[in-house]
């Protein structure tokens, strides 16, 4: 490989893989593909140490161009956090993009995210996703569907409902300023879940100038069958709940965005109504829960259900903020089936 550094790119993509071997190829390639030019991208996979054969397969791909860049982890972290943050560090481009590894770009989505960034002056510049899912592809539901199809604001203190929990959390579909990341000291949290809201949440509050493009979706997001079964696993529920507490204590002195930790918390409760933990974990769990839970609004309007639905939530949320006891014991009681239904609310985009 030649001394890339020498090389000034416009984007800084950074890809974190782990036993990829299927799909990173269609990942990789929908980046060689931008419209942008490849050579105006700098592509930094880190690899969180893989056991098939992606890694010689990124290896392969970095053989045949020199702004891929690969970094091989010895040890596996656990969750994309490590091998993004390296990412980061590695980055030369004054503006960086996030892409998992079994999604996929548009062809025009560097060029469209870059150049709205440049004009604007921005931060962060954030577009709408695709769902890819039984070889179906569809556009998601979202409270902003009613809205400009651009809306710019100087900060996210301008325009909080910004931040609700939905595509507009997520980190693969923006692109951010570098140096916002770097002199704020953005980070994703290791070994925890939720990695890109907390990431989401932070760059909002650091930013100035931010940039929806509501009527541009650029990033195709693909659910596939290895990603949800994981869903419900202890060590996960576990990782997701560490996210969930950094996200809280960040957003804890900062009134005016209590939405968010309702809509946060209460889709979390619906992972720890059906993720199978052991007695001693699950009161743990709520007890560090308890001061969050007591906060939950009875009055926050969910921004993924109807009106029904939502007040069936939210007075389930005060009912086990009450009494911590009972999630605990819910699948032994009869309308088991009924709050978890409730609490089984769709997630929008």
């Amino acid at each position: 490989m030649g001394d890339i550094q020498t090389k000034d790119y416009k984007v800084s993509v950074i890809i974190p893989t782990y036993n990829s071997e299927k799909f990173i190829k269609r990942a990789v390639d929908s980046v060689i593909n931008q419209t942008l030019g490849f050579d105006n991208i700098e592509l930094i996979i880190v690899d969180d140490n893989s056991n098939d054969r992606t890694q010689d397969i990124l290896k392969e791909f970095s053989k045949e161009h020199e702004n891929i860049r690969t970094t091989f982890l010895k040890e596996n972290t656990g969750s994309p956090s490590k091998p993004r943050n390296i990412g980061i560090m590695n980055s030369t481009s004054d503006h960086i993009m996030f892409l998992d590894q079994d999604d996929a770009y548009y062809p025009e989505t560097c060029e469209k995210m870059y150049s709205e960034a440049i004009l604007h002056d921005a931060d962060l510049v954030i577009c709408r996703p695709l769902i890819y899912h039984n070889f179906e592809t569809k556009k998601g539901i979202s409270f902003l569907d009613d809205y400009a199809n651009k809306i710019i604001i100087n900060s996210i203190q301008e325009f909080p409902g910004l931040m609700r929990y939905g595509f507009t959390t997520l980190i693969w579909n923006k692109i951010f300023r570098r140096s916002m990341i770097i002199n704020k000291n953005v980070k994703f949290p290791e070994r925890a879940l939720y990695e890109d809201v907390y990431f989401s949440v932070k760059s909002y509050f650091y930013s100035k100038n931010i940039v929806l493009l509501n009527d541009f979706y650029g990033y195709v997001y693909n659910i596939n069958d290895s990603s949800t079964s994981t869903i419900y696993l202890k060590k996960n529920l576990i990782k997701q709940f560490h996210g969930l507490m950094k996200i809280f204590l960040f957003l804890e002195d900062k009134p005016g965005f209590e939405t968010i930790q309702c809509e946060i918390l209460a889709g979390w409760f619906r992972l720890f109504l059906f993720t199978n933990l052991d007695k001693k974990t699950q009161i743990n769990l709520l007890k560090q829960l308890k001061p969050f839970l007591n906060k939950y609004s009875i009055f926050v309007r969910l921004n993924t259900v109807s009106l029904p639905i939502n007040v069936l939530i939210n007075i389930t949320m005060k009912i086990f903020s009450i009494n911590i006891n009972i999630p605990i014991y819910i699948h032994k009681i009869p309308i088991t089936s009924l709050i978890l239904k409730i609490l089984s609310y769709r997630r929008s985009f």
